[in-house]
């Protein structure tokens, strides 16, 4: 068990690193209250990571309200190691899931 482990955390980090396995990348996380964070995605047929995301920050440091639900929408970057980072839009007022 303890090499699955190994080769799991392995992945991770090449995840993490920006590296594209099994059509799987960490995209870096820009502003907003999840920023500094990776999210790894899972990239779509024609290589596209989903388009974004919504999300609540629970207890992270800020003056974020953890009720609220705040976007991010992918953006090209070619200066990251994934091409691709989660830009933050702001509080998303769509209608709660």
């Amino acid at each position: 068990m303890g090499d699955e482990r190994s080769e799991h955390l392995v992945l991770i980090r090449r995840w993490l690193a920006g590296e594209i396995v099994n059509n799987t990348v960490g995209i870096e996380i820009v502003d907003g209250p999840f920023t500094g964070r990776t999210k790894i995605v899972e990239l779509d047929q024609t290589g596209l990571p989903p388009a974004g995301f919504r999300g609540r920050p629970g207890r992270a440091p800020g003056p974020w309200n953890p009720a609220t639900k705040h976007a991010y929408k992918a953006v090209r970057d070619p200066d990251t190691s994934a091409g691709w980072i989660y830009e933050y839009v702001g509080v998303d007022a769509a209608p709660e899931d």
